[in-house]
C-alpha cells in the first residue's frame, strides 16, 4: 500500500453546509498499536445526523461545534497493522462509530467490532442504529415475551423492530406511512398501524419504544402503553416543534396509570469482563451482528438507499425533506471520484 493516501471526509460547517474534504494520511505515522482501515460503506443516522445537518447539533449534549464531523456507523476493512498490535489482522472486516470517510487510523482498543462471516457491509453498518435499541429494552428490564410497541419507523425505529423480534418480543409498530408500515412486517411485527389506529384496535404495550420526535407520537406512547408500562424515549420529543398543546405529564397517564418513563439508550462502554458488566455496547453490537449472522435481524431489506460518496449531500438533503421513501440509507466509499 502507497505510504501516502488520500482520505476523504464529510466535514459539516454548519447548517446545511456539509462539504467533502480531502486530507493526506501517512502510513509512516501509524502508531505501534494502531490500525489502518479502509471504509466500505458508513450508513446515515436520519436522527442525530439531520439534527446536526440542520444545525441543531447542541440538542445532543456534550456534542461539538461548527465545523465538526458527521456520521458514526463505520464498515471497513483492517489494511495495516502498527507492530505491536494484537488484537486485529489484516483483511478483517470491522464496525466502528467513526465518522463519513473514506479511511482512517485507530487505536486498536477504540470500540472495534469483527463483523463475522456471512454478514455484508451494508447490514453489519446498521449494527449501531440498532444497538440503540437493544440498550433502551435493556434500560427498562425487558424480558422475552413482552409486547413492544415501536413508534416511529426510521432506521432506528424498524431496527428495532427487528431485533426486539429476534429478542423473543411480540412487537407491534406504529409508522406515519403505509411504506413504512409495510417494511415493519417483513422485519417481525406482528401487526402495524398508522398514527391513530393502535388504541382503536386496542393494542397495550408492555414497552413502548418511542423514536419519533412528534408530540402527537408522544401522546401515543401513553396511551397504548399499559397499566404499568414503561416508555423507553429514544427520540427528542418535541424537537423543532412548539410546545405542546397537552400536559405531556398528565396525570391520567403517569399517576393513573403507573407509567415509567425513561430517557433511554445508553450502554456502558468500559471494556470490562461479563461477570462485571453483562452487555455493554461491544457485547450488544457483538449480538446484533450475531443476530445477522445467523439470519434472525434481515436489516438489508430496510435499507431503501444506497448513495457513492460523492452524492452524499444528496442524501441530507432528501433526509431534511422528511422523505418516507427513504428509511436506511448508505453511502459507498468503494467507488472512486
Amino acid at each position: 500500500m502507497a505510504q501516502e493516501i488520500q482520505i476523504h471526509k464529510a466535514i459539516l460547517h454548519g447548517a446545511g453546509d456539509l462539504r467533502l474534504e480531502t486530507e493526506t494520511f501517512s502510513l509512516a505515522a501509524l502508531g505501534e498499536r494502531q490500525i489502518f482501515v479502509e471504509t466500505e460503506v458508513s450508513a446515515l443516522s436520519t436522527g442525530t445526523d439531520l439534527g446536526n445537518y440542520e444545525g441543531r447539533s447542541r440538542e445532543v449534549p456534550t456534542a461539538p461545534g461548527y465545523p465538526r464531523w458527521v456520521g458514526y456507523n463505520n464498515i471497513g476493512i483492517v489494511r495495516e497493522c502498527g507492530p505491536a498490535v494484537t488484537r486485529w489482522r489484516a483483511g478483517q472486516r470491522v464496525f466502528t462509530p467513526r465518522p463519513h470517510q473514506s479511511a482512517f487510523a485507530a487505536h486498536e482498543d477504540d470500540l472495534i467490532v469483527a463483523v463475522p462471516d456471512g454478514v455484508t457491509p451494508e447490514a453489519a453498518s446498521l449494527c449501531y442504529l440498532t444497538e440503540l435499541g437493544v440498550a433502551g429494552l435493556r434500560q427498562l428490564r425487558y424480558e422475552a415475551g413482552e409486547r413492544v410497541t415501536v413508534i416511529g419507523l426510521g432506521v432506528i425505529g424498524l431496527a428495532t423492530v427487528g431485533v426486539a423480534q429476534a429478542m423473543g418480543a411480540r412487537v407491534t409498530a406504529i409508522a406515519n406511512s403505509p411504506l413504512r408500515r409495510d417494511l415493519a412486517l417483513t422485519m417481525g411485527a406482528e401487526q402495524a398501524f398508522l398514527p391513530g389506529e393502535a388504541k382503536a384496535a386496542g393494542v397495550e404495550a408492555d414497552i413502548v419504544i418511542l423514536t419519533a420526535n412528534p408530540w402527537d407520537a408522544f401522546r401515543e406512547a401513553v396511551e397504548v402503553a399499559r397499566f404499568g408500562g414503561r416508555i423507553s424515549v429514544l427520540g427528542f420529543p418535541g424537537r423543532a416543534q412548539p410546545s405542546p398543546s397537552f400536559n405531556p405529564l398528565a396525570a391520567e397517564w403517569f399517576y393513573g396509570k403507573q407509567l415509567i418513563l425513561a430517557g433511554a439508550g445508553f450502554a456502558p462502554k468500559a471494556d470490562v469482563p461479563p461477570q462485571e458488566i453483562s452487555f455493554n455496547v461491544r457485547r450488544n453490537l457483538e449480538l446484533i451482528l450475531d443476530y445477522m449472522r445467523r439470519g434472525k435481524l434481515p436489516v438489508e431489506k430496510i435499507i431503501t438507499h444506497i448513495f457513492p460518496w460523492p452524492r452524499l449531500v444528496e442524501a441530507y438533503e432528501l433526509a431534511r425533506q422528511h422523505s418516507k421513501e427513504m428509511a436506511g440509507a448508505i453511502f459507498d466509499w468503494r467507488v472512486t471520484p
